[in-house]
């Protein structure tokens, strides 16, 4: 079965400033963190996981209902799940959008219930992984958080979200687009 998700792709200047942000911010750890990589870096709106193959032009049809407004994101700020004591993932915030990211993923949570599809038990926290903590190592998260959330990002706008398919690999999930959904 595919493992589908849907989510908002993120410029070339965010992709390319990934790989310097991740070297320095592991420089500042001696835990092992699965990284993001530049590629497959985009907004999670909402994770399907493996689904019936049957079912993607449902979901397809469900999305292409889902209307919405371009509007402006940008990162800002950084924290971690569940938290930064404990942290298995670190990520960077919305300082921009982020009330419009959520919005759009309830509309996509409506749109994809009315087809059968489980809405999520947790709240929508709106947030870009830079990484998972594989094997936590002693110490303060701070500094990591701290110079993650340094980091100026540029505004871009959201005109569309992404169906994707994700395969997990060796060297990571690979992400290939099945449909786009274009802003009204």
């Amino acid at each position: 079965m595919p493992r589908l998700f849907i989510g908002i792709g993120l410029p070339g200047a965010y992709r390319q400033s990934l790989n310097p942000l991740i070297k320095s911010l592991s420089g500042l750890t001696d835990a092992s963190v699965n990284w993001s990589r530049p590629d497959a870096w985009h907004l999670t709106l909402k994770f399907l996981g493996e689904t019936d193959e049957a079912r993607i032009p449902a979901v397809k049809a469900a999305l292409t209902a889902v209307d919405f407004t371009a509007f402006t994101l940008r990162a800002g700020g950084a924290g971690a799940f569940p938290d930064a004591r404990r942290p298995k993932v670190l990520w960077l915030g919305l300082a921009e959008g982020g009330d419009q990211a959520a919005t759009l993923a309830r509309s996509i949570e409506d749109a994809l219930a009315a087809v059968g599809i489980p809405r999520e038990k947790k709240p929508f926290r709106p947030h870009l992984t830079l990484g998972r903590v594989r094997k936590p190592a002693p110490g303060d998260w701070t500094p990591v958080l701290d110079s993650a959330a340094a980091h100026k990002w540029p505004s871009f706008t959201v005109s569309l979200f992404t169906f994707w398919q994700s395969a997990l690999a060796p060297e990571g999930a690979i992400h290939t687009p099945l449909a786009e959904f274009v802003a009204k």
